[in-house]
């Protein structure tokens, strides 16, 4: 009996006390990846079950809400997951993209008259993405739901993950729980975050914020492929060098005095970014009358005039993705159609583009396995998904 009580507490303890482990961890972050392809399996397969790691049970998917945003729940011992989908087909879900005017990172919210006052970060100069940050406080009690939840099973230790707009929701939903009014969940909750090509979430102080506090300790990671284009997202400018207003030119001026080449980007930073901030805050203006008349009323904070996202996360990069050669029948098939083909020296046509993205989440999946786990590589029976081909 004794030992038997030894034994249970052992394990008691090690579920309860144990915390994640700062640092990039290959064989977490194959995990993730490959849970969030459960989102494109049950698509097109109707089940997850051979891309899921059997020792990740689900225990909760969440209904859809705000931009047609889901994320679900899994257990593995003593850790949680929590996995954002990324974006749909669905014009919600486009709009929540291009929704893309920054935000101070604190302020309040209305949707459906009623105040949600919200907290990303502690910087007065930080500044996120309109609709990723709207898409977490949409779906904010539902996660402080299932967080809590966790802590009830005894789990603290929680991983958040997603893929493309579902890695921007991993970051930002981990700096709005870290940033909750005290109590609101357990203090001795510990995240960490992979997030996979995902697209830039808020400006330079909130990025540096970000990463002091989250990524320099080693818990929390982008994973890219530099082939896509997805993580360069939304528009944005190059990082300024130098000071503002007359203080820029003067700079400029001594630079050319002193023989020195302007930095083409910083120049074109000063030139148009005024106009591009513009631009940006009263296109998003016309979107958030399109969300209040079609989904949900909704009263923003006034936009800042900034479009310097920076990318957030310790990066780790993967290799650009071989594009396969898939065969074409091509009978029948119109002059100026197959004249977009490639043929190799056997006759045989071939489609080497058709829906192989370099963001697709499952090629993430191939080739971080080639990276990192080169045996298990070697043995994928698919290096991409049929059904994707069109």
């Amino acid at each position: 009996m004794r030992v038997l009580f030894i034994l249970l507490f052992s394990v008691m303890s090690s579920s309860l006390f144990a915390q994640l482990r700062g640092g990039f961890d290959p064989e977490e972050a194959k995990s993730l990846i490959a849970i969030c392809n459960s989102y494109t399996f049950l698509r097109l397969y109707g089940s997850d079950a051979s891309i899921v790691p059997p020792n990740y049970k689900r225990v909760y998917t969440s209904q859809v809400t705000g931009f047609d945003n889901v994320f679900q729940v899994y257990q593995n011992n003593g850790v949680g997951v929590i996995n954002f989908r990324g974006s749909t087909e669905r014009f919600s879900s486009r709009l929540a993209n291009v929704y893309s005017a920054m935000i101070p990172a604190e302020g309040v919210m209305k949707i459906e008259g009623l105040s949600y006052p919200y907290k990303f970060a502690n910087d007065t100069a930080a500044a996120i993405h309109s609709g990723y940050a709207l898409a977490i406080v949409m779906i904010g009690n539902d996660l402080i739901e299932q967080v809590n939840k966790l802590n009830t099973r005894g789990i603290y230790n929680i991983i958040i993950t997603g893929h493309s707009q579902g890695g921007a929701l991993s970051h930002l939903s981990r700096a709005w729980l870290e940033n909750l009014p005290q109590g609101t969940i357990s203090k001795s909750n510990v995240f960490k975050t992979y997030a996979f090509a995902s697209p830039m979430c808020g400006n330079e102080q909130f990025a540096n914020e970000y990463q002091r506090r989250y990524s320099d300790p080693g818990m929390s990671y982008t994973i890219i492929n530099p082939a896509d284009a997805v993580p360069r997202m939304p528009l944005h400018l190059p990082k300024k060098k130098h000071a503002t207003g007359s203080s820029f030119f003067k700079s400029l001026a001594n630079g050319f005095l002193q023989g020195e080449t302007p930095d083409v980007n910083d120049l074109l930073s000063h030139v148009f970014e005024p106009a591009l901030s513009n631009q940006v805050s009263s296109g998003n203006q016309m979107i958030e009358k399109l969300v209040g008349k079609a989904y949900v009323s909704i009263d923003m904070p006034d936009y800042k005039n900034d479009v310097n996202y920076r990318q957030t996360g310790s990066i780790r990069e993967l290799e650009p993705f071989p594009t396969p050669k898939i065969p074409v029948d091509t009978l029948g098939m119109p002059a100026e159609e197959k004249a977009l083909l490639t043929q190799d020296e056997n006759g045989v046509f071939y489609n080497e583009n058709a829906a192989f993205s370099q963001h697709n989440p499952y090629h993430y999946y191939v080739a971080f396995l080639k990276k990192y786990f080169w045996d298990e590589y070697t043995k994928l029976d698919r290096l991409y998904l049929p059904e994707e081909v069109e």
